[in-house]
């Protein structure tokens, strides 16, 4: 518990006050719980004896209402303030969560389930909080309650109370030894749950490859496996959570013929009087709640540290890439790129990817690197702003090492349009504006019509208003791509890198493009991929790569003058468009 509250304390600062309060009800509450059993056994006694006039009646039976009237206000006012703190630490906890995804690298997120990911976010937090919040009420509140019922209990008649103590001991190792099953089952479902999760949105996502293929049948026995795997899962911590009620039951059950039993025979020897018995009997009652809550309690605790280290192991994870001390935050950047000696592989065990690769690039320049699927093109613009890491010295920008720039002023500089652009659930306009909020409208429109997709939105009924849906399922995949250009083009950035961005784009469009983009890109330095010659032939200089190394480098005359692999992918795409002018 302990360790526990450690984890937590960073979450619950400045929540000492409402706790205290909190607690000073909780202890008043079960006071004055205490209070009733003692002024029914006045009554009874009284009436037994014929003592209690009507009017003594009517001043106890006042009394035990405005009792319970305190108990109802008392009881809301903990119940205010110390399941409010466990919501407020929740909001903290899902803040950090949610702020150290954003930290971690794309390579984390690829070997990470997004399902997964959403059962922390949701079930296992809401665990947590239930953990904070009703298990620490309920913990404090059977603890005080029942040393404050015992003790009474004891004054009252010591010999019946410990009549009742071998029950609950026998009842304290069966709720331990069960918590424990519990906790590691409460695991197993979390993750099924995931498993389920990620399963679902897999689909949802893919349901057009998915009805494309038929597969409606062989999906859905899928999903009958990873449900019926959950109801199972789910089933069994079941069975050993409803073992707990039987048992206390049980407990109760026994402790209530003991006091039958022995409590009667000490009534009828004059040992007790009947009011005794009767608040004994009451007090019994009391000590229900916590006995059937710290079942509850051991529950709610087994799952919530269950999910607090399902949680705690994501905000443990330090991102491999970050902003290190004292960082490098330039005011302007030039645009001036170099690779020195870059050599990168994504694993230890895994082939390399670039060889040695080192050349410059001016500021102002536009560049354009080609050559064969999976020879490294991505994975060198990717270093450029350190989505991915390699080692110190090997790319520089403005002559710094880019591990020493502050991560957001460095990619703040620096533009990327991915050959397939997310896109978020929201407006055309909001899509745009994605890298620059604050942006005019008329910006926005701009960059949309150099992106050629102005005559697209015209189309649409609500404009730029209109809402693209998930992922940009209402779009076309070249309307997609000339969005994220038109959001990469908004930011102005002093570097601009072109990731095979017009690969779903028509010849004529991406020639209309790419003439504007050499005019709006004058003196600013824009890398552009692509496996299309007819695109790059206009680039300061070339760089073809094959498997991971520099093949050639030069502009487009240069190259065909090699008479090497660039000029025979050349004569290639040559001889494919005369065939297909032909064929039209």
């Amino acid at each position: 518990m302990l360790k526990v509250y450690k984890t937590l304390k960073v979450y619950l600062k400045g929540e000492t006050l409402p706790f205290l309060i909190g607690l000073a009800a909780i202890l008043f509450v079960d006071y004055l719980q205490i209070l009733i059993p003692k002024l029914t056994r006045s009554i009874i006694d009284g009436l037994y004896m014929s003592s209690v006039t009507q009017h003594g009646l009517l001043k106890i039976a006042g009394l035990i209402l405005l009792i319970t009237l305190g108990i109802v206000v008392m009881r809301f006012s903990w119940r205010y303030l110390l399941i409010g703190i466990s919501r407020r630490a929740e909001l903290r906890m899902r803040r950090a969560l949610f702020k150290k995804l954003l930290t971690l690298e794309p390579e984390w997120f690829a070997k990470t389930k997004i399902g997964e990911l959403m059962a922390i976010s949701t079930n296992d937090m809401d665990a947590v909080r239930m953990m904070m919040g009703m298990g620490v009420v309920a913990a404090i509140d059977t603890i005080v309650l029942q040393l404050m019922v015992i003790t009474s209990m004891l004054i009252l008649n010591a010999k019946l109370t410990l009549y009742i103590f071998l029950p609950l001991l026998t009842l304290v190792i069966i709720v331990r030894y069960l918590g424990r099953i519990v906790h590691k089952l409460f695991r197993d479902v979390q993750e099924s749950f995931a498993e389920l999760t990620a399963h679902v949105r897999e689909i949802i996502s893919g349901i057009r490859v998915v009805k494309t293929y038929a597969r409606e049948k062989s999906e859905t026995k899928r999903f009958k496996h990873s449900s019926k795997d959950y109801a199972e899962k789910n089933i069994k911590m079941i069975i050993v959570w409803g073992l707990f009620e039987p048992a206390i039951g049980f407990v109760v059950g026994a402790v209530l013929v003991a006091i039958l039993l022995f409590g009667g025979k000490s009534v009828i020897t004059g040992g007790m009087s009947v009011g005794e018995l009767v608040q004994f009997n009451m007090y019994m009652g009391l000590l229900i709640w916590p006995m059937i809550a710290m079942g509850w309690v051991i529950n709610l605790y087994s799952r919530g540290r269950a999910s607090l280290d399902r949680i705690m192991e994501i905000l443990n994870t330090e991102p491999k890439i970050r902003t290190i001390h004292e960082s490098y935050k330039p005011k302007f950047i030039t645009g001036k790129i170099e690779f020195k000696g870059l050599t990168f592989r994504y694993g230890e065990d895994l082939p390399i990817v670039l060889d040695d690769v080192s050349f410059k690039i001016d500021a102002g320049t536009f560049v354009a690197i080609t050559g064969r699927t999976g020879c490294g093109k991505t994975t060198i613009v990717s270093t450029i702003n350190r989505m991915i890491d390699t080692g110190y010295n090997t790319v520089l920008i403005d002559d710094i090492d880019v591990k020493k720039y502050d991560l957001g002023t460095l990619r703040g500089n620096i533009g990327l349009v991915p050959q397939d652009g997310f896109l978020f659930s929201a407006s055309i306009m909001e899509n745009i504006k994605f890298g620059r909020p604050d942006a005019n409208d008329w910006e926005a429109i701009e960059a949309a019509k150099i992106a050629q997709l102005d005559k697209d939105i015209m189309d649409f009924s609500e404009g730029y208003d209109s809402l693209v849906g998930e992922r940009g399922v209402t779009l076309s995949g070249g309307q997609k791509q000339r969005l994220a250009i038109a959001r990469a083009l908004l930011l102005d950035s002093p570097i601009l890198i072109f990731d095979d961005a017009l690969s779903a784009v028509d010849t004529e469009t991406e020639e209309l493009i790419f003439n504007r983009l050499l005019k709006v890109r004058k003196n600013k330095t824009t890398i552009f991929i692509s496996h299309r010659i007819s695109t790059i032939q206009n680039a300061d200089f070339i760089v073809v790569l094959d498997k991971g190394s520099i093949e050639e480098i030069g502009n487009h005359q240069q190259l065909l003058d090699n008479k090497k692999f660039y000029a025979e992918i050349y004569a290639m795409q040559k001889f494919e468009d005369k065939f297909e002018d032909n064929e039209l």
